[in-house]
């Protein structure tokens, strides 16, 4: 990560202002971050874990990224904070966004799982937007675990 992910200047750019972030030395843990590290039972290196402005963890993963799917991962975490604090306009447009420029990042399927459920949520429970994301989402992604959860939009009211 250090070599690659953080020196990319759009990596700085999209951590700049909007995260605060930590780096912890698992073999060399300094003593101030034992109860941290112990807490967010990191096992192995690199984990990043984002969480919210209270310290709840929205999101979590392990291993090296390079550039482009770190930043669609971060953006993705911000996602989800935006739906866990009902605000589905930002969510769709920051969804929206990772699907228009979906090419070869890993976390796509999820983005599209995501913007159909902001969809729905955020226009009062609107069957449309919900099937037209996870409709595509199940055709795309077949065999990608949130490409077999969508698939049940078969079963949804007006298919």
């Amino acid at each position: 990560m250090d070599a690659v992910t953080y020196p990319d200047d759009a990596v700085a750019a999209e951590l700049g202002g909007s995260y605060e972030c930590l780096k912890i030395n698992l073999l060399d843990r300094h003593p101030d971050f034992k109860e941290i590290a112990s807490v967010a039972k990191v096992t192995w290196s690199p984990t990043f874990i984002l969480s919210d402005d209270r310290g709840r963890e929205v999101r979590r993963w392990t291993g090296w990224m390079e550039p482009r799917s770190f930043i669609a991962e971060l953006r993705l975490a911000r996602a989800q904070r935006a739906i866990q604090s009902g605000t589905f306009d930002e969510a769709r447009s920051i969804t929206g966004a990772l699907l228009e420029d979906r090419e070869g990042v890993p976390c796509v399927p999820e983005a599209l799982y995501h913007h159909g459920i902001a969809g729905f949520l955020g226009g009062g429970k609107d069957w449309a937007a919900l099937r037209d994301a996870w409709g595509e989402l199940a055709a795309t992604y077949p065999n990608d675990r949130f490409g077999r959860h969508a698939a049940v939009i078969q079963d949804a009211p007006g298919t």
